[in-house]
């Protein structure tokens, strides 16, 4: 801490020179379609920097380190890492809602989540799936000893497609859509409707002390967000063309459906402003020991960078 300290402060006395560096949170794909839409038609106003991280725990580390101005993030994860010590702050969203919950098939005799009893349910990252998976499960009336959890890295899909396990976590946006094109038919149970509060998929968040060096910059970057994700829901063939013209390897079908499932899940106006949201999803972490500790809203999220922020 004593190392992070010292880049911290090393940092502000620069200012975050330009550009502003923003993290993805996970290689490039349809979420990330009203990033790459603003950029190819300048909606930002301000130099804009999107950059891969090399693993999904980076874009916090990144930002809290000064690495990176901007950084996307689920808002679990948020949570995780605000406990860590990271010094965050959330001021805007790119996916409005849910996007994971459990995956499974019918070929494997499953039509509701309580058809998993004695089945293998498969997970990637711990301790956050287990907690998930038998949040949604006890809502379906199923014990721990009902079921069985199977790490299986990041090899999920071969997994369930070879029978490995009955179940495993997926984003409704892109596994359901890519079983089903192997010609299985998906059953797929969302999270929030089993016990999981809903919540921001993916956040922007930025360190505190950026908002005094470069607010202006920060509320540019919202606005041609907005402007990104409302182009996006009004002309997605278009904005799918202007995505795979920066990734001609994702011009295919699948993530062409992939984006059309997402449309809806836009967060319009880059707003994070559910209050009822960010209580219920702290109140879940902390009854579950996921998190330690517990934040007031103004040390969670500010709503000042928003456009026509209110």
């Amino acid at each position: 801490m004593k190392v992070l300290g010292v880049v911290l402060a090393v940092v502000g006395l620069v200012g975050w020179s330009q550009p502003l560096r923003v993290v993805l949170d996970f290689y490039p794909n349809p979420n990330h379609v009203p990033l790459y839409v603003a950029q190819e038609l300048g909606f930002f106003g301000v130099e804009v920097e999107l950059v891969v991280p090399s693993d999904p725990s980076a874009p916090a580390k990144l930002v809290a380190s000064g690495a990176a101005q901007l950084g996307l993030t689920p808002q679990i994860n948020y949570f995780l890492a605000r406990d860590m010590g990271l010094p965050l702050l959330a001021i805007g969203a790119l996916i409005d809602g849910a996007l994971g919950g459990l995956l499974s098939l019918e070929e494997r005799g499953v039509r509701t989540l309580a058809d998993l009893r004695g089945k293998s349910i498969g997970y990637s990252l711990e301790p956050l799936e287990p907690v998930l998976w038998a949040t949604m499960l006890g809502a379906a009336g199923l014990g721990p000893g009902d079921y069985r959890l199977v790490y299986i890295g990041m090899s999920t899909l071969p997994a369930l497609l070879s029978g490995q396990v009955a179940a495993i976590g997926a984003f409704r946006n892109y596994e359901p859509l890519a079983v089903e094109q192997e010609g299985f038919h998906p059953v797929f149970f969302p999270q929030e409707d089993y016990g999981v509060p809903n919540t921001y998929e993916l956040l922007v968040v930025t360190h505190p002390k950026l908002l005094a060096l470069r607010a202006q910059e920060l509320r540019l970057f919202l606005q041609g967000l907005a402007r990104g994700i409302a182009w996006t829901l009004e002309n997605p063939e278009e904005a799918f063309l202007l995505f795979v013209r920066v990734f001609p390897e994702y011009d295919d079908e699948l993530n062409r459906r992939s984006l059309a499932v997402t449309l809806p899940l836009y967060a319009r106006g880059a707003r994070h402003d559910d209050r009822l949201r960010w209580v219920a999803m702290q109140t879940f972490l902390a009854g579950t020991g996921m998190i330690s500790r517990t934040w007031g809203e103004e040390d969670l999220y500010t709503l000042d960078l928003l456009p026509q922020s209110r």
